[in-house]
């Protein structure tokens, strides 16, 4: 699961996959800083262009892969801006917010393995 936030209106999408989430987020619209994206633990994820967005008289949106952030602040640090949840079985923010410490106990530990 990814979720992406628009910080324009405070909705965040909910998304089985990256994919579908690259697929329904423009990179006009990523570069104008109007999306953020997180894994399904909250970590923060970043999109990196593989072809640049570009402007002009004929606007073409750039093609993105998202993968993990090296630094920034996670999903549970931003549920202030959360104003509604869309697009999967998460409807309420207290589901989203189980649904993130469940995720994030399922994270592996450095060195460790998963059960």
């Amino acid at each position: 699961m990814v979720f992406a936030l628009a910080t324009d209106d405070g909705r965040l999408m909910t998304f089985p996959s990256a994919r579908e989430a690259e697929a329904y987020c423009d990179g006009i619209e990523i570069e104008d800083g109007l999306w953020l994206f997180f894994a399904d633990d909250g970590s923060p994820l970043e999109a990196r262009f593989e072809r640049p967005n570009r402007r002009g008289p004929f606007t073409v949106s750039g093609i993105y892969k998202l993968q993990r952030a090296l630094s920034g602040r996670w999903l549970q640090e931003r549920l202030d801006k959360v104003k509604t949840v869309q697009g999967g079985s998460i409807t309420t923010i207290a589901e989203l917010v189980e649904t993130l410490k469940v995720n994030r106990g399922k994270r592996v530990p450095p060195g460790g393995k998963r059960p």
